[in-house]
């Protein structure tokens, strides 16, 4: 964590996931790091799997959706596994600094 000075608390990245009441219909609490990672890996491994599934049937507006199919699942499970590597390195920071975890 460059740019900060030694003892001190870098900001929380991607502050909006850790919110201990997530709002809408859909309540899914990214509050970990591991949570996200485990959500971003899953993503991305669907996306593999969609896409595996419907280039093996040759067709080729399979692959067309194959290929949507991959770029969105993997996609947004790419950008989960990126938070919550951010977040990771932002936990440990504080748990140095204030000697238990922020969760």
């Amino acid at each position: 964590m460059s740019g900060t000075p030694p003892g001190a608390l870098p900001p929380e990245p991607f502050a909006w996931l850790s919110r201990d009441k997530p709002a809408g219909r859909y309540k899914i609490s990214l509050v970990t790091p591991r949570s996200a990672a485990v959500l971003g890996a899953f993503l991305l491994l669907a996306g593999i799997v969609f896409a595996v599934f419907l280039f093996s049937r040759g067709a080729g507006g399979a692959a067309v959706l194959g290929v949507l199919l991959f770029v969105i699942f993997g996609g947004f499970g790419i950008v989960l596994l990126v938070i919550a590597s951010a977040r990771a390195r932002w936990a440990r920071v504080y748990r140095q600094v204030h000697g238990h975890p922020p969760f």
